[in-house]
């Protein structure tokens, strides 16, 4: 076997032994509820996943030799698609009269953070919603980092591996530092998995609620368990405290680094965190005066907050309905679209564009016309005030224009199935930035039973390139990926 065969069976392997301990907790709960139709299909699959990855990883020994960028790209497509493949036949035996089809959305949709499902989720068995809300969390936070954060010789991979999963411009890219932050990364997600649990204890949700709650919210993934992602009827306390959560899963995970290194004048100085928050705040404003105009001003600062917790949704990529948008006028549902289409942060659990790309896109446009005006003139692009690589803005752009293309050609095949424009652009803009629960449909929970098989089909490809961000997933299909490097 050699070095990059190796490679891969080691990352896979990894991953094989994280998914298998992770099914613990699920088959707990399954025998404390004696859920006897799913004990035997968890048990199995915590077995099965155990063993093959302690022999995988036996068979393939330490790595510690570097290997080319296409390894990297392979590994993490592989490690996503064995992954969620393996979760398929959870679904299909522990769920009866589920299709393949219908395990195959299930299972994309929980490793993608992808608020979709085919049936209402919290009439799963405890045990199979637990382990959706934790494939949600490993997803989340990303399979890779984990891995990385748990195998200290991996360390010396750095930024490399980890931008195949979360490829784009990170304002800490060029910091060594971010070498030793895999488990810190891991760590302050766990922190803020549990430290909302608690809060959701306290606020009066009950205990496994708040548990799945917690595991989902924190990976953007939506809030299915609960009326299948329409949540209007919480207390405020609670909505509040899912707003917050959402909020911080959604901003590049190196802010809550730079926190714990006290290192709060790089973030006041980051341009990302700025936009971010400024188009949440703009929408939400823009949103307000168009719905609440006339209203006193306590009925303002009230209608104010409502619309700011499903901002918030939308632009985490979240995708729960957190407030009674129905009778929203129609400017505001394509505020809605245009703030989910550019999504989150980087490095974030968060999906679409990413605000990241946003910024360069607006920048290229800006210096493309300068240039116009100034043809002699001599100017890079920067970002975070750092000049940035043309390759670096070349790819920035370039993942805009896959994504594009991605929506148009995913909503083309959508449209085979006798949908309108409308419901063929919205649901294939839901399943690509993960968001789940469609734009144009935010007066109701999105289930997709009644689609035919290749709809489905068609659903989970674009929740898989979208959580991928299209490079590794858009790879596989190029004949020189293939091709031996020295070839090449």
């Amino acid at each position: 076997m050699n070095r990059n065969k190796k490679f891969i069976l080691n990352i896979l392997s990894d991953a094989l032994l994280i998914f298998g301990v992770s099914i613990l907790p699920s088959l707990a709960v399954a025998v404390i509820r004696g859920e006897e139709s799913v004990i035997s299909v968890l048990g199995a699959a915590a077995a099965l996943l155990a063993a093959a990855g302690l022999a995988g990883m036996k068979l393939s020994g330490r790595i510690d030799a570097q290997v080319r960028p296409r390894i990297w790209y392979m590994t993490t497509f592989f490690t996503w698609m064995l992954l969620i493949i393996l979760t398929v036949p959870v679904f299909y035996f522990g769920i009866p009269g589920y299709s393949l089809t219908d395990a195959m959305l299930e299972s994309a949709a929980s490793w993608t953070t992808t608020g979709v499902g085919i049936y209402d989720t919290a009439s799963l068995p405890w045990s199979l919603q637990l382990l959706r809300s934790t494939c949600n969390w490993l997803g989340g936070v990303g399979i890779i980092i984990t891995i990385l954060s748990l195998v200290p010789t991996r360390q010396f991979l750095g930024y490399g591996l980890v931008s195949t999963e979360f490829p784009g411009p990170s304002f800490l890219k060029s910091d060594n530092s971010f070498r030793k932050g895999y488990r810190k990364v891991v760590l302050v997600y766990i922190l803020l998995t549990m430290l909302q649990f608690i809060m959701l204890l306290l606020a009066g949700m009950p205990e496994f609620t708040s548990l799945l709650t917690a595991l989902s919210n924190t990976s953007t993934s939506g809030l299915r368990h609960i009326g299948n992602g329409v949540v209007t009827d919480l207390s405020a306390p609670l909505k509040a405290i899912i707003t917050l959560f959402a909020f911080l899963g959604s901003v590049n995970c190196m802010l809550f680094l730079l926190v714990m290194n006290r290192r709060i004048a790089d973030i006041r100085k980051n341009s990302e965190i700025r936009v971010y928050v400024f188009r949440l705040l703009a929408a939400a404003v823009l949103i307000t005066g168009f719905t609440a105009a006339g209203a006193s001003e306590r009925g303002l600062l009230k209608a104010f907050g409502s619309v700011m917790m499903q901002v918030v949704s939308v632009m985490s990529t979240s995708g729960y309905i957190i407030t009674d948008v129905s009778r929203w006028p129609e400017v505001c549902v394509i505020l809605l679209l245009i703030m989910n289409f550019a999504g989150a942060s980087s490095l974030s659990t968060g999906g679409g564009i990413k605000t990241s790309r946003t910024i360069i896109a607006f920048k290229t446009v800006s210096y493309g016309i300068y240039r116009h005006i100034h043809p002699n003139s001599v100017r890079s692009l920067t970002f975070n005030k750092k000049p940035m690589k043309s390759d670096q803005v070349m790819r920035a752009n370039i993942f805009i224009a896959l994504f594009t293309l991605f929506w148009l050609g995913g909503a083309l095949l959508l449209s085979l199935d006798d949908m309108s424009v409308r419901q063929a652009l919205t649901y294939s803009q839901a399943m690509l930035t993960n968001t789940g629960n469609t734009i144009g449909d935010l007066g109701a929970p999105v289930l997709v039973q009644d689609f035919t098989p290749f709809t489905k089909t068609v659903m989970c490809l674009l929740m898989i390139a979208g959580r991928l961000e299209i490079y590794p997933f858009i790879m596989i299909f190029l004949k020189n990926f293939w091709r031996s490097d020295s070839a090449v």
